[in-house]
């Protein structure tokens, strides 16, 4: 009888670690010190993109019209000079106005609702490497919930094995013939969807992070290839330098810099930089600046 007892306690014992071992990988040291590098890098990126000017060119207040600007940049199409009516500005190549900021944004991305604000010239490298980080935090917590989903099959798998054996073995009840057949009788199947049924939770994380992964991912591959070949995504849906024979002159300074979402200037549009390089906009009848300057 002591030993009988002695059996069921290591019985409840084992069962007991392997329901834990199918958690252990979420606390583990790499595992808790990744997620926590992802998700700040994710917050600080997004308060930076959501924070930072993206480029707002200056409206003018004025009722005379703003002169062209004679620096040998063609006026009107994609590449040159546009008039805009609505903050009286020549607005320089590769801007645009944004309907939802109701501002002229140099180097023009798109506005992004989730962010809550224009990617342009100024935030556009960290809205890069925001989601850089959140697509790398969703693959993780994808990959932990599809580990944390296999482990628990394995770990059913292993009591149902165990239980057999405890069962076979054991002589201390007579209904053990019984419940051993009807544990043999489990299969695949049951422990499929009884690992479903055990984890709900784990199982929608699981298809919720893996389709934002997708797509997060997705749109991260996107983005650094228009970046690879200097474009912004206004200009990759127009197809600004796929029509009209329209060459990209940025892309030929991608690869040293001077043009992409890490530089330093605002990429030859009407940014400059703190030490005074970069382009200047042409000066107005006002004497203001059609662009603006870092802080």
């Amino acid at each position: 009888h002591y030993h009988g007892e002695n059996g069921e306690d290591g019985h409840h014992h084992q069962q007991q670690q392997l329901a834990d071992s199918a958690w252990q990988w979420t606390t583990h040291s790499i595992t808790i010190y990744t997620a926590l590098l992802f998700s700040f890098g994710t917050f600080y990126t997004l308060w930076k993109c959501a924070t930072i000017d993206p480029g707002i060119l200056p409206p003018v207040s004025s009722p005379v019209k703003a002169p062209i600007p004679h620096d040998g940049t063609p006026i009107g199409g994609p590449l040159g000079y546009r008039y805009c009516s609505t903050c009286n500005i020549f607005r320089p190549p590769r801007s645009k106005h944004c309907n939802s900021c109701n501002v002229c944004v140099s180097k023009f991305d798109h506005h992004c609702p989730w962010v809550g604000n224009c990617i342009g010239a100024r935030n556009h490298r960290y809205f890069f490497l925001f989601l850089i980080f959140i697509s790398s935090l969703t693959m993780l917590v994808t990959i932990t919930c599809i580990r944390i989903i296999y482990e628990t099959y394995h770990v059913l798998e292993m009591k149902e094995e165990y239980n057999s054996a405890f069962n076979t073995t054991s002589t201390t009840t007579t209904s053990t013939p019984s419940s051993s057949g009807e544990e043999e009788g489990h299969g695949e199947p049951w422990l499929f969807s009884h690992t479903i049924s055990s984890i709900p939770v784990v199982v929608l994380m699981a298809i919720f992070t893996l389709l934002c992964a997708w797509s997060l991912t997705s749109l991260t591959c996107f983005h650094a290839f228009i970046i690879s070949v200097a474009q912004t995504t206004n200009e990759r849906v127009r197809n600004v330098y796929r029509s009209g024979g329209n060459g990209n002159s940025n892309r030929r300074h991608c690869t040293s810099g001077g043009v992409g979402a890490f530089s330093t200037d605002g990429g030859g549009d009407g940014i400059t930089s703190p030490n005074g390089n970069g382009n200047h906009n042409r000066h107005n009848g006002g004497g203001s600046m059609i662009g603006l300057e870092n802080p």
